[in-house]
């Protein structure tokens, strides 16, 4: 049992990681960014190829990925998503394009192959007698850094509680002194790093490729709607326990089934509770 646990805590990590900025985005533009998959994609090939290419440190092309994701979104934003802000269905149907536009322009750009990636750090550790990359308990480590540090930001920050404040009510925001436009820029960057960070931690355990963003990005999205809208505590929950699960059904009922537990889990909580498990009712 205690593989299947910490296997669903590494995966459980990232989707918890891609599924904060998508709660970020989501909470305030009420646009489901399925951008977010496309650039989780370009942010690995770039983590990727910093070190094939240039031998970069793990640190660096951890910053080399959440850079790219980072102007990314914050681009896509800017110049897209602005210019129907309001119009929510196309808003919508630009994000959905511009995740199969990124995923085929990997493809175009670097063929379907998947691609290995060396661990950012070599070794083992042994946890509850089990053999575990320090690669993999980095992920776990820096999911958490992360969460603690965005918790803080938005919190502590003259512009974390600005972004609190949009997310609570966008069209009195601006009457409180809030400049919109630029919670928005830096919401999506926020969101396209975290994505990036995601996407380069992840990938020296897996591999890289065109479609790897497809269930990262799916499994983000149903951990937004159980962690609650607006719940960074919510969020990271929902994601860990999300991983544990389907890697225990994963194991202990069949793994042809794994990604169909997230859905399941979701019906079932929305049933009872649709604003998540740690969600405010939206009204």
């Amino acid at each position: 049992m205690e593989i299947y646990i910490l296997n669903g805590l590494i995966l459980g990590s990232i989707y918890a990681l891609i599924a904060l900025g998508l709660n970020l985005i989501w909470s305030i533009t009420d646009i489901p960014d399925f951008s977010q998959g496309g650039i989780y994609v370009f942010a690995a090939y770039a983590a990727f190829f910093s070190v094939s290419l240039f031998n970069v440190p793990g640190i660096v092309a951890i910053l080399i990925a959440a850079l790219t994701g980072a102007i990314l979104a914050f681009c896509f934003e800017k110049f897209l998503y602005r210019r129907w802000r309001g119009n929510i269905p196309i808003q919508l149907l630009c994000a959905i394009a511009l995740f199969f536009l990124l995923a085929n322009l990997a493809i175009f750009f670097w063929t379907a192959k998947s691609w290995n990636m060396d661990h950012y750090i070599v070794g083992k550790a042994t946890i509850m007698g089990i053999g575990v990359s320090y690669q993999r308990l980095l992920v776990i480590a820096m999911v958490i850094v992360l969460f603690v540090a965005i918790n803080l930001f938005l919190k502590r920050t003259k512009t974390g509680k600005a972004i609190r404040a949009a997310a609570q009510d966008l069209e009195v925001a601006p009457w409180m002194g809030i400049d919109t436009d630029k919670v928005f820029s830096i919401i999506f960057a926020m969101g396209g790093a975290l994505s990036g960070i995601a996407a380069a931690l992840i990938t020296p355990v897996f591999t890289v490729y065109p479609m790897m963003g497809e269930l990262p990005l799916l499994k983000a999205l149903v951990v937004v709607i159980l962690g609650g809208f607006g719940s960074v505590g919510g969020t990271l929950v929902a994601g860990l326990g999300l991983g544990v699960l389907e890697s225990l059904g994963a194991g202990y009922i069949s793994s042809d089934y794994q990604h169909g537990f997230a859905f399941l889990i979701l019906m079932i909580v929305l049933a009872f509770r649709p604003q998540g498990l740690f969600g405010l009712r939206r009204e």
